[in-house]
């Protein structure tokens, strides 16, 4: 489901992402640049409790970034891998084929809410959140750099 651009309101505390695909040049996305991506929601289950998440859609970004998506994205292309990287040194790994919406019904969000909320600073200011997966394991907190590249 996607959200309406002017939704995005930044927590006073948010902070820019670096984006990295191999072969382009990095890009730093700025809460600027994610007020004017598309959104989306996700629900995830944590400790046994359901929580919406709402943020920008992560294949959105990425595009900003240069990656191949869509009908276009096969061949070579399904080799990438998409890299997040938490302030902690958490590490969380998905294909480039699940983050496109082409490929995936369920969305995969560079979230800044939670339940209508601003992300608290344990989770914040933003978390990727993989929409369907049945735990978090791959739902990364206090995200501050993104990375592609192929998978070898």
């Amino acid at each position: 489901m996607a959200l309406a651009p002017a939704a995005f309101a930044p927590s006073a505390w948010a902070q820019d992402i670096k984006v990295t695909v191999q072969g382009r040049d990095s890009i730093v996305l700025t809460p600027a640049d994610f007020a004017a991506l598309p959104r989306g929601k996700a629900t995830m289950v944590e400790g046994g409790k359901s929580a919406v998440y709402e943020g920008v859609l992560l294949n959105a970004a990425l595009v900003q970034a240069g990656v191949v998506h869509g009908d276009r994205l096969m061949g070579r292309y399904l080799n990438q891998v998409v890299i997040v990287k938490a302030a902690d040194g958490y590490v969380s790994i998905l294909s480039l084929a699940e983050t496109d919406p082409f490929y995936r019904d369920n969305p995969v969000i560079i979230a800044d809410r939670k339940n209508g909320q601003p992300l608290d600073a344990r989770e914040g200011p933003y978390r990727v959140v993989v929409g369907g997966d049945r735990k978090p394991s791959r739902s990364a907190r206090q995200v501050n750099a993104i990375e592609v590249r192929p998978a070898y």
